[in-house]
């Protein structure tokens, strides 16, 4: 194996937790059992990287093995990386039979290496019809660099990609051209929702509950708040309130754990409204704004504003949009004497 291949592995198997290293590699299936059997995972980090790495450099192999040990990793901590959901557009008569991996493939690398040249593709099947493909991006003056990488998750038989380029987005409209062409589809558009919680990205588009947003959990969630002892003195005189404020809840909500979304963005395009007569800041050009919202878990503190009656109850459309549309990018624009939240890509 090339030297900087054994490398590359070895800066890999630094991000993997120690506890874990002997998993993802019998996953990786490059090492043989009785290879593996002669690393003690019992040392320090650092030693059994280094006992990896010597085994590495003596076995053949190149940068495809290499990438699928960075999808391995990627998959199980997909979280350290931004996700965006796009919407792959097909005409309605069509419809998908039966979905043909090694022509999607073909096609998939045969368009990216004729708009981008040098690339380095790999794909790894996963369960629920997912194909991840790792994009390791070249430059024009040099090679590929293993460091430049970027990943698709694309669930066959569905519309929905999600794709995470971290700083290399000057390569998303060749990459979004070659999935049209992969899938037959005739354009692709971003559907304004993106996060680092892949799965809920996935819950929230796939819409895997019944009219409310669930997640693949089938336990609602408990309540463990303790009681307070019931005194015949006290007289609840909001219960009803509370009570209708819980219902409102539920129905916008349900009762079940919330898809994990960190942030909600809205871009304001609304007119400023002062007296013309005054003359002051009165412009006919929109008042141009950007406010965003960020939370380890925005949905279920968007939840709680109405139960804790930090609100008042209905909530806003502007944060109910969360639940009913799949997106979290969203652009308010005028329209006669109110707001409206647009459709419009942002």
């Amino acid at each position: 194996m090339d030297k900087a291949v054994a490398e590359y592995i070895q800066a890999t198997l630094k991000k993997i937790p120690r506890h874990e290293i002997k998993a993802m590699l019998q996953k990786w299936g490059l090492l043989s059992e009785n290879e593996l059997q002669t690393i003690n995972f019992g040392q320090i980090k650092w030693k059994i990287i280094r006992d990896i790495f010597h085994l590495c450099e003596g076995i053949p192999g190149g940068i495809k093995e290499v990438g699928v040990l960075d999808i391995i990793y990627t998959h199980a901590y997909a979280h350290k990386r931004t996700w965006k959901a796009y919407q792959l557009l097909t005409t309605a008569e069509k419809e998908t039979v039966f979905f043909d991996i090694r022509d999607f493939k073909k096609k998939f690398k045969r368009r990216l290496r004729l708009l981008v040249g040098k690339v380095i593709i790999n794909f790894k099947e996963h369960e629920d019809n997912a194909i991840w493909i790792r994009i390791v991006w070249g430059t024009p003056y040099g090679e590929q660099n293993q460091y430049r990488v970027g990943y698709v998750v694309y669930h066959s038989q569905t519309p929905y990609v999600f794709i995470s380029l971290s700083r290399y987005t000057s390569n998303l409209p060749m990459l979004c051209q070659a999935l049209v062409v992969a899938t037959d589809s005739h354009d692709i558009c971003t559907m304004d929702l993106q996060g680092h919680c892949l799965n809920s990205l996935k819950d929230i588009v796939f819409k895997t509950s019944d009219q409310n947003i669930q997640t693949s959990h089938s336990e609602p969630v408990k309540d463990h708040s303790v009681e307070p002892e019931s005194d015949l003195r006290l007289v609840d005189e909001n219960r009803s309130s509370r009570e209708k404020t819980q219902r409102m809840n539920q129905q916008i909500f349900g009762d079940y754990p919330l898809p994990k979304l960190e942030h909600v963005q809205y871009k304001l395009l609304t007119m400023f409204k002062s007296n013309p007569k005054q003359d002051v800041l009165y412009q006919k050009e929109p008042f141009r704004c950007l406010v965003k919202f960020s939370s380890p878990h925005l949905l279920e503190s968007v939840k709680s504003l109405a139960a804790t009656n930090m609100v008042d109850a209905p909530l806003s459309p502007l944060l109910t949009a969360l639940v009913q549309r799949p997106r979290n990018h969203f652009t308010i624009t005028e329209k006669t004497d109110s707001m409206r939240i647009s459709e419009s890509l942002i």
